[in-house]
Formats: C-alpha cells, structure tokens, sequence
C-alpha cells in the first residue's frame, strides 16, 4: 500500500505538470489517471467508477472570461486516490461504493481548492518570465532555459505536495466514517449514478450541437468504454 500511495503522489505531480503550458498531452484527464491508478492499486472498478464521474465534471468546467476553473488534472488524481486508499483498508466488499462517493466528493473539493494554487502559479510564472526576459536582455543567454526548468519544477513540486497533503488528511478523517456509514454511502452512490451518466450524456449531446465532433466522438467513446468496463467487472 505503501508504494502504491508514494506512486499516486508523483503521479498527482505528473498531472499538474501536463496540465501545465509545458507539457498538455491528455495525460492529466481524469479517466486517464485514474485508469493508471486502477493498475497500481489493482482496483480497476472502483478507479473507473470515480474517474468516469470527475471525468464528466472536469468536461462540464469551461473557463468562462477571466474565471479560473477548478483543477480537475489533480482533482482526478486525489479523488481516485482517496477513493483507492480508502477501499484498500476497508474489509467488506459492499463498501468499495462508498468508497467512491467519497472519492468524487475528495475530488470536487480538491479541484476547487486547487484554483488559488493555479492563480499563484501563474504569477509565479509571470514573475519568471519578467526575469527572464530582463535576464535576456542583459546578454544571460541560459535564462529562458533557466526560467523554463523553475516553471516546471514548481508545477511539478505543487501537484506532489497538494497531492500528498490531500490524501493524507482524507484517510485520516474519512477511514472511519466510511466504516460507520458505509451502507448509506453505498446507497447514496447508487441514487447519484444516474445524475453523473445524464451529465455525460448532456456534454455529448451539447458538443454534437456545437459541431465539435471528434470531441463528441471521443468523449462518447471514452464514456461507454468505461461504463462496459464496469459493467463486465462488477460481479
């Protein structure tokens, strides 16, 4: 268990980092996480589970003028992870879906807190780039490789550390209630299954009106790929 957690920390650090200007190969969506997270932990219903809902929220959230969205890269990580970690010690079988209401919720809460992070990067990163540019200009001609490398290793370096901080204060203060209220979560997260798969669905339906096709088309197919999984699984 040990080893699986320190891996779901750097990947939570991986995630921030693609989700980054460097980097942005898909890697840091949801559903991708949190399928590497299934392999790790050796749990690939439950990972799915939660990685298909935050997936569907990561979707719904569009930057709107100058609002910064809520940061889903490594929300999807701590969400399946807090969901993994939880389930991993819990004895009953019944209660992996609590596990994952919790999760979902971990994961919300997670990439909403992770908003001032994102605003303090980028200022940050506005002050990197004010230096290099001075640096540049005064013949340093290693600064913008010197600028680019402290943008990455602070991207980097925030994701681990809001990662870890995240899912150590989730198992401590969630373990038990998970265990005392497993049933009702469980019950809970059957109700909520419906809400999560009309949401999907909704952000389909809205890109095939707004003629985004191939984004319809993959996020459709990513959608129903997952839910299959799912289904073939549950015993």
């Amino acid at each position: 268990m040990t080893t699986a957690v320190l891996q779901t920390i750097v990947l939570g650090g991986v995630a921030a980092l693609d989700a980054a200007p460097f980097a942005q190969t898909m890697l840091s969506q949801p559903l991708v996480t949190g399928t590497l997270l299934g392999f790790l932990w050796g749990d690939w219903i439950t990972a799915l589970e939660v990685a298909v809902v935050l997936q569907v929220l990561a979707a719904c959230t569009l930057p709107v003028g100058a609002r910064t969205p809520e940061d889903y890269a490594i929300g999807g990580v701590i969400g399946v992870g807090l969901a993994l970690a939880l389930a991993s010690r819990q004895p009953f079988i019944m209660a992996r879906e609590a596990c994952a209401l919790v999760g979902v919720l971990g994961g919300m809460l997670a990439a909403t807190g992770g908003v001032p992070l994102l605003k303090w990067q980028r200022r940050r990163n506005e002050g990197l780039s004010r230096w290099s540019e001075q640096a540049l200009r005064g013949g340093d001609e290693r600064a913008l490789v010197a600028a680019n490398v402290a943008s990455v290793a602070l991207a980097f370096g925030v994701g681990v550390a809001y990662c870890g901080a995240c899912l150590a204060l989730g198992v401590w203060s969630l373990d038990g209630l998970v265990g005392r209220e497993s049933l009702r979560l469980a019950r809970a997260w059957s109700l909520a299954q419906p809400l999560w798969l009309g949401l999907g669905l909704a952000h389909v339906l809205h890109s095939f009106v707004q003629r985004r096709l191939a984004r319809a088309a993959v996020f459709g197919a990513a959608l129903i790929a997952a839910w299959l999984a799912l289904i073939m699984g549950t015993p």
